[in-house]
């Protein structure tokens, strides 16, 4: 026969009930749930966005020093953000007119994107040429004088990108051309990801934003390489003396492939399949000129052949120089 409950028993059946449902929604409270977003995902982690953020300090730091010596007046620049956005986002944020420079980078092949404000352009050159410099109130596009003045501005930026780059990957950056509507410029596709570093300027109180978009393979050809994961992991440092002592012993002890060529000749693919035991081949060298020595198939230097203890021997006679052939030839 089935047990009948007193009330007591149910009360109590019905309280555990009612605490294992707080504690349930007190632990879902307690879990985090962080957001993320798949249509764009960060493709950037947080070391690259560390690395990237050193790289644009110092270039502020040297660009801002640049600034102050040529218009003659305090600049201060700061690093604002570093962001991974979409290629369209960007286009749409920069409003017409604007001074957009875009940038080519050598190795590897690819290309940049410099904005800044018509305002702080236009400051610059008054600055430039004597004036009291002014921020007018509205934007203008900026003329082919202005542009040819601004010119060795842009250089001086492109060259700090280089420099502050160099610790990661070396390579040379140069102005393709001007734009004043970011709807004429297209470095990668829309929907690609970019890297937009925005940097501000302040001058007199007044302050005004600069901003330089990476495309996102070109940074991840970069980093992805062994030599900057190392450095992003363990950081750049000094090899000490005990180290480069054990490179010098150890470089000593490898053998390397020290060979004398007496000449060479070319033949005909003829001739060559009809070579036989007995042959004689003309060389384009004299019995008297010197060999060539390569070491590892580099051209090191010339030398005399002789004999010594019934083996061949050379006497090196002249080192090679500089800009000499350093492949056999």
């Amino acid at each position: 026969m089935a047990k009948i409950l007193s009330q007591d028993e149910i009360d109590a059946l019905l309280s555990n009930v009612a605490g294992e449902t707080e504690t349930m929604e007190a632990e879902e409270q307690d879990q985090k749930v962080s957001l993320y977003d798949f249509k764009h995902p960060n493709l950037v982690s947080k070391e690259q966005m560390r690395m990237l953020e050193t790289i644009h300090e110092g270039l502020c730091r040297n660009f801002g020093v640049f600034l102050s010596a040529q218009m003659r007046m305090i600049v201060e620049m700061n690093l604002l953000a570093v962001d991974q956005i979409m290629y369209s986002e960007f286009v749409m944020s920069i409003a017409p007119p604007s001074c957009i420079y875009v940038c080519d980078i050598d190795k590897p092949y690819s290309q940049f994107i410099l904005d800044m404000n018509p305002q702080i352009a236009i400051f610059i050159v008054e600055r430039l040429f004597g004036g009291p410099g002014s921020f007018i109130e509205n934007p203008r596009p900026i003329s082919v004088i202005e542009q040819k003045v601004m010119g060795r501005i842009i250089d001086r930026i492109t060259e700090e990108v280089s420099k502050n780059w160099a610790p990661l990957a070396k390579f040379n950056c140069s102005v393709n051309r001007y734009e004043t509507n970011s709807e004429f410029v297209q470095i990668v596709s829309s929907s690609e990801p970019v890297v937009v570093v925005t940097m501000e300027i302040k001058i007199h109180g007044k302050s005004t934003l600069m901003n330089i978009c990476y495309p996102y393979m070109w940074i991840s050809s970069i980093v992805s390489t062994p030599e900057v994961q190392e450095k992003m992991m363990f950081g750049s440092r000094e090899p000490s003396p005990e180290e480069q002592q054990l490179v010098r012993d150890n470089l000593n002890l490898t053998k390397v492939q020290f060979r004398a060529m007496l000449g060479n000749s070319k033949i005909t693919v003829g001739d060559f399949i009809n070579l036989k035991v007995g042959d004689v081949i003309r060389l384009n060298s004299k019995i008297d000129s010197l060999a060539k020595i390569y070491v590892q198939n580099r051209y090191l230097c010339e030398a005399a052949i002789g004999i010594s203890r019934n083996k061949y021997t050379c006497q090196i006679r002249s080192m090679a120089q500089e800009g000499d052939e350093d492949d056999e030839s």
